[in-house]
């Protein structure tokens, strides 16, 4: 078969497309990229926040258990590769298991009880040979943060986990604090919130940028975040270049959903996306009763 230049350029240029609408999403944000809206580049860094469903709750069977969502969120890691990422009611057998299926992450963090309970952690995992911690720890939200504590009108212990991590490449360096407020005792959580900024102002000291992500079993417009406005933190799901506004948690499709998980930062110079990621992943439909979600911070 004859082609003339003309087809074969047409071809050429389809072939281009065809590829192009295929192209796998690049989550590598250890590189240096230039902002599209402005031509100034800059450095980026993926940040997931996910409340992975406790493995110890006896409620979930069947495609709900832990031993089918284990392999959901594997692939769904793989595919998205997040630099570092916030969990919420993370299980020591999770943390494990997700160590275990991804040697490219690490993990820090506490068993909310204590050291050494078996028991839920808001642990942050972050890519070990992207990333260094400087220095990290666990406080608890209360007016005692630096032992096993917790309110009395509170069920569970709340904490928020941080870290100062340091990209190996050039040396950039910033905060990342996570957490899960209180779910039953809804005037918990504004004190909460305040015992977090107050300890944010003990450990940053060095003016380096924030992001700060969780759980906060609330919507994003509740006026219990005016302590973590007032601190300087700007909303990633209203100030992203690209994002959603899908709602975070999905009860496993038994209800409409409501949006509690949340990404704050400070000091960045802006997201250029935040996504709900709300796919199916290896064949199951949830992997969690909350949808994990990924914003993409620029330095």
């Amino acid at each position: 078969m004859k082609y003339n230049i003309t087809s074969l350029i047409t071809l050429l240029a389809l072939g281009v497309l065809a590829v192009s609408c295929h192209k796998p999403e690049d989550y590598d944000y250890s590189r240096w990229y230039a902002d599209p809206n402005t031509g100034i580049a800059g450095k980026t860094v993926a940040v997931m926040t996910f409340n992975v469903r406790a493995a110890s709750s006896t409620a979930d069977t069947g495609e709900r258990n832990w031993t089918a969502r284990r392999p959901a969120v594997k692939a769904m890691l793989s595919a998205k590769s997040p630099m570092l990422m916030g969990t919420q009611e993370c299980d020591i057998i999770q943390r494990k298991n997700i160590l275990e299926d991804d040697s490219r992450y690490a993990a820090i963090g506490i068993n909310l009880n204590g050291p050494t309970e078996e028991c839920e952690e808001c642990a942050i995992f972050y890519m070990k040979d992207s990333l260094d911690v400087l220095d990290h720890g666990t406080f608890y939200l209360t007016d005692t943060p630096d032992v096993p504590s917790r309110m009395p009108q509170v069920w569970h212990y709340r904490v928020c986990t941080w870290g100062k991590f340091k990209f190996k490449s050039d040396g950039s360096t910033f905060y990342y604090f996570n957490t899960h407020l209180e779910y039953s005792a809804a005037a918990a959580r504004e004190p909460e919130l305040r015992i977090i900024t107050t300890k944010m102002g003990k450990i940053v000291t060095d003016n380096l940028p924030i992001v700060f992500t969780g759980d906060y079993n609330t919507e994003e417009d509740d006026s219990i975040f005016e302590s973590v406005k007032s601190f300087g933190f700007k909303s990633a799901r209203l100030n992203a270049a690209v994002g959603d506004s899908y709602k975070t948690f999905n009860g496993y499709g038994d209800y409409g959903g409501q949006t509690l998980d949340h990404c704050w930062y400070h000091g960045f110079s802006g997201v250029s996306r935040f996504t709900t990621i709300r796919d199916k992943w290896a064949g199951v439909t949830y992997i969690s009763d909350h949808y994990p979600v990924i914003i993409t911070l620029k330095f």
